[in-house]
């Protein structure tokens, strides 16, 4: 009988411990995800084209909630990365509520022609003229796109609805016709819908130009690595020659991506 109620008893303290011990790593895991936990908002655009623009004049969605523009402050205080210089942005309003209005006189897109040369078991890339360029043959490539990027980033003080951000984060505008899509890719809600940009531009006939424009919420937390949840709004079109008009564009929300706590 002494040597079961010992067992007993031993046991009974190992359990006591490992609970003890699970509830202090709880209680620490918790407290690292306290203190390293971030909010943050980002929004991107880039216009990418392979020839050159003139007189260009691009009106971009950008992100509201409650009919403020979260990006509005960043904008007038000039706290954005922003390229190339020659092109300039800012807020106007529209017949269609707040845009981003990107412009450049001229943008220049001059072809940039390389060679891979072979050293040992590395290899490194040349410049070579035009002249020197030989579209069949297969080391040598060129690269005839040039972008217009601006980002910025915001921190928020409290947690951002990922899950739910329509009607309580801001969302890109202006957006019309949104309708519930089939999730593909882990998120738990998703939605289409047709966004609105303004081109006007004159170019050669063969130019393409793409228009990516993106805005973000996400909140992040460190637990033995980095964790977080987010969700992703964004438009997208890709132009052809001369523009002079809106433009009808694809947009879709992608809400609940990630692990939440």
């Amino acid at each position: 009988m002494t040597q079961k109620r010992t067992l007993g008893i031993g046991l009974l303290a190992v359990v006591v411990v490992a609970a003890l011990l699970i509830g202090g790593l709880v209680v620490l895991s918790d407290s690292l995800a306290e203190d390293s936990y971030t909010s943050e908002y980002s929004y991107d655009v880039e216009v990418a084209t392979n020839g050159t623009l003139t007189n260009a004049t691009l009106l971009v969605p950008v992100p509201v909630s409650d009919g403020e523009v979260a990006v509005a402050g960043v904008l007038e205080d000039g706290d954005y990365y922003a390229q190339p210089e020659a092109f300039s942005s800012r807020l106007v309003e529209t017949d269609r509520g707040p845009m981003l209005e990107v412009s450049v006189d001229e943008f220049v897109v001059e072809p940039e022609y390389y060679r891979v040369v072979e050293e040992g078991e590395l290899g490194r890339t040349e410049p070579i003229t035009a002249d020197e360029y030989d579209p069949d043959d297969p080391d040598m490539f060129v690269r005839d796109r040039d972008q217009y990027e601006l980002t910025i980033r915001i921190e928020s003080d409290e947690p951002i609805e990922t899950r739910e951000p329509v009607g309580t984060e801001p969302v890109l505008e202006p957006r019309v016709d949104a309708t519930e899509t089939e999730c593909l890719d882990g998120a738990e809600r998703c939605s289409e819908y047709t966004g609105f940009v303004y081109a006007e531009y004159g170019t050669d006939p063969s130019t393409d130009v793409s228009i990516r424009v993106s805005h973000r919420g996400e909140n992040s937390w460190w637990v033995g690595g980095w964790s977080g949840n987010w969700y992703r709004d964004a438009v997208a079109v890709d132009l052809a020659g001369p523009q002079a008009d809106w433009i009808a564009v694809d947009g879709s929300l992608e809400a609940g991506q990630g692990s939440y706590r």
